[in-house]
């Protein structure tokens, strides 16, 4: 978008208000890593233990190793459509497969942030951030034991919507548009 985005409104609400509303629904605590440039009631914030702004993989490193619970959702601040049974259906499948994520695969894409974790992946993540890998993507990759949820999202909902994040005027248009349906 070219400028900070979480503020923006979509239905009324800015979209980190949006993730925050759909994972208080869910979760017990709510971590915002990296801040945002808005401040949520009700979440607590935490600054990435690595200096230089390495992006979300840092963030995830920063949110496991703050976090009360073993098991960890991780959603970017900028996903509209995020719904509380999206986040308790992943939660829940990471607690049953006792693997260390979950993460949806849908329409060809990977959306590690929209995924449940669990914090024994911490020193895994971040020997991977001291290797030099950034992305998210790579990270998960080198882990055995990652379960994808696929198809099975559409019991949820429409997953083009619930993955959505807003990183475009267009997008910003759709997800205003979906809205307000």
């Amino acid at each position: 978008m070219g400028r900070e985005k979480l503020s923006i409104e979509v239905d009324g609400l800015p979209l980190i208000e949006h993730v925050r509303d759909a994972l208080a629904g869910r979760c017990d605590e709510v971590l915002v890593a990296g801040g945002g440039g808005i401040r949520l009631d009700g979440a607590t914030y935490v600054a990435d233990e690595r200096p230089g702004g390495l992006g979300p993989l840092a963030g995830i490193e920063a949110g496991l190793a703050a976090a009360r619970f073993d098991h960890v959702f991780v959603a970017a601040g900028d996903m509209p459509f995020l719904t509380r049974s999206l986040v308790g259906y992943l939660l829940e499948r990471l607690e049953s497969t006792g693997g260390p994520a979950v993460v949806p695969r849908f329409g060809g894409r990977t959306h590690p942030l929209c995924a449940a974790y669990s914090r024994t992946l911490l020193p895994l993540v971040g020997a991977a951030l001291d290797r030099g890998i950034l992305a998210v993507h790579a990270f998960l990759e080198g882990i055995d034991g990652v379960e994808y949820a696929r198809e099975e999202l559409r019991r949820l909902g429409d997953p083009n919507l619930l993955l959505m994040n807003v990183n475009s005027p267009a997008d910003l248009d759709r997800a205003r548009r979906e809205a307000g349906r």
